[in-house]
């Protein structure tokens, strides 16, 4: 049996057709699909109904839904600060329909396939807890360590590998854990591990719609193939993508001019496959507080301002 793992997928709607599309061509109609549909892209609602419409799949939510699932009942007349602008929007661009759907998605799922235990959430949390050997494998790490250096898939797999096996808690981490497969998103970085003593293996498949592993011009899924005895193998899988034509494209939406900060920040990532949301995140309220602006969410003049400096900083 063969899955194919799709996760993050964020409101882009192009990138999430062209995998699936490279799914269909490999012959594979099972699908594990792992979280965050929506926040960043915008395509949203397309998304989500692509993602209803896909049979034999094991579909959970992921963080982002949750903040969407917050708004419900709020006044949309008090939707006046900037740093929300993004929730704001697809709120109102996401269907009803589609909006329920997301609400009733569990967060964790658990199913067996040919012996094998497989178990999917959207965040390594639910397995691994807070902290753990894999702990550096995170966006903001990696754009750090790289800085401007784009990544190959082998120095990233390199990357990881070195991180887990140089880490001595790692068998800590794992003792608790059963004998099975282990899928997670919400990292935006795509990578498995296996532990063949213990035959634990950890899949995450990266973000299909967001990548930020530092792998520029493509992006990522992966294959779960369980055979008939239960052996498991996994594949990951990466296909090109037109970056700058799905940012043209993004630029007349919408989404760009009712956030606009965020969609600039969102461009600045998928040009380079680096974290930039995270950072700018701490420059705004780091500029807040030196303002002694108090008002949360971010207001619209300290959220915008904030934005301008940060550019500069970062040019």
């Amino acid at each position: 049996m063969k899955y194919a793992i799709i996760s993050d997928i964020h409101g882009n709607a192009t990138a999430l057709k062209a995998v699936l599309e490279d799914v269909k061509n490999k012959g594979i109609t099972d699908y594990i699909i792992a979280g965050d549909y929506c926040l960043s892209g915008p395509y949203p609602d397309e998304c989500i109904s692509i993602i209803r419409n896909l049979k034999n799949a094991h579909i959970i939510r992921g963080n982002e839904e949750q903040y969407l699932e917050n708004l419900i009942g709020q006044n949309q007349e008090s939707w006046t600060d900037g740093q929300m602008q993004i929730s704001y929007w697809c709120y109102r661009n996401i269907s009803k329909e589609n909006l329920d759907y997301l609400f009733s998605l569990p967060h964790i799922i658990d199913f067996y396939c040919n012996g094998v235990n497989i178990h999917i959430a959207h965040s390594k949390n639910a397995f691994l807890g807070e902290d753990g050997p894999e702990e550096k494998i995170r966006s903001d790490v990696l754009a750090y360590e790289f800085k401007d250096k784009s990544l190959t898939p082998e120095r990233l797999e390199e990357f990881v590998e070195t991180s887990i096996k140089n880490n001595s808690d790692y068998d800590k981490t794992l003792r608790n854990l059963d004998a099975g497969v282990y899928i997670f998103g919400h990292m935006h970085i795509q990578w498995d591990y296996e532990d063949k003593d213990k035959k634990i293996f950890l899949v995450n498949p990266g973000s299909c719609g967001l990548p930020l592993d530092g792998v520029t011009g493509t992006i990522p899924y992966t294959i779960l193939d369980i055979s008939d005895a239960g052996k498991v193998t996994v594949e990951k899988c990466r296909i090109p993508f037109d970056t700058e034509e799905y940012i043209e494209v993004l630029k007349t939406t919408t989404q760009y001019y009712e956030a606009n900060v965020w969609s600039k920040v969102i461009i600045k990532e998928l040009r380079s496959a680096k974290e930039h949301l995270t950072f700018f995140l701490q420059f705004a309220n780091k500029y807040a507080e030196e303002i002694n602006d108090t008002r949360r969410p971010l207001a619209v003049d300290t959220w915008e301002k904030a934005f301008e400096l940060w550019e500069k900083e970062n040019l």
